[in-house]
């Protein structure tokens, strides 16, 4: 019972300070599973933050869409290229080891929260909104689509979800406003995350475990209607900077304990 008390709290605090930052809360949750569960297969722990992540994805979703903030034809789109690719990387997952896997986990982190310290907001899209002029995304959307399959890949593997990335893509490649583009990212999130789920169950590494999940998505589901309502009440510059934050603090930590 205790165990899943803390479960509990571990989803609802991720879940809440995911979807505040349009995150999802895998890059949060990995690490922690992998703490708290230090001899579990690292498939087995990716399967069970996906399925976290998508209960998460979902619960914001259904909040951001009754503000009217999602972008659904740019996040269907973005799905084409990017749920096949997050399929792919959870295919993969099952041949990497737990240590190399802490490592690029820490190493993707730290370079995603060093892109959003180094450039917090595109200059270009500041420039135009400042001017109330909206920029065109089409002479970036192919190169929105290619790192959105990437981003796919990578998500999948890491059990991820893939939302940290898939902002950068968005708000720094595609110039689409942080406060629409991290609504978009948590819809396109749920597709990736289920996709990915798909392949764990038709390999055999996606193992139920009732307690854990119950648990923890519960605290997911309450938490992302917490940090969706909080989202409303903060600008899209601060959002970036508390998303950089975490991303290098995770980031180092999971680097530092896969160097003891």
């Amino acid at each position: 019972m205790e165990l899943a008390a803390l479960l509990f709290v571990v989803g609802a605090a991720v879940g809440s300070y995911g979807t505040l930052i349009g995150a999802g809360g895998g890059f949060l949750l990995m690490p922690l599973l992998l703490v708290l569960f230090p001899v579990d297969r690292v498939a087995a722990l990716t399967s069970l933050s996906l399925s976290v992540v998508a209960l998460n994805a979902g619960s914001g979703s259904v909040a951001y869409a009754s503000q009217r903030r999602i972008d659904y034809r740019l996040a269907l789109t973005l799905a084409v290229v990017t749920v096949p690719a997050s399929m792919l990387g959870a295919l993969a997952t099952q041949f990497i080891s737990r240590p190399a896997f802490e490592v690029l986990f820490g190493a993707t982190l730290l370079i995603i929260g060093g892109i959003l310290v180094y450039r917090p907001a595109p200059t270009l899209r500041q420039r135009a909104q400042a001017a109330g002029v909206q920029q065109p995304q089409n002479e970036r959307f192919p190169l929105g689509l290619a790192l959105s399959a990437a981003v796919g890949w990578l998500a999948g593997l890491l059990g991820i979800g893939g939302a940290p990335p898939q902002v950068v893509v968005l708000t720094h490649v595609m110039h689409v406003p942080a406060s629409r583009a991290m609504p978009t990212v948590q819809f396109l999130v749920l597709l990736s995350a289920l996709g990915a789920l798909g392949i764990h169950a038709s390999i055999g590494s996606f193992r139920l475990a009732p307690t854990r999940l119950v648990a923890i998505g519960a605290g997911a589901v309450v938490g992302a209607q917490i940090g969706a309502t909080l989202s409303r009440r903060l600008s899209g510059p601060t959002l970036i900077r508390l998303l950089a934050a975490a991303l290098l603090l995770v980031g180092a930590g999971l680097i530092a304990k896969a160097l003891r």
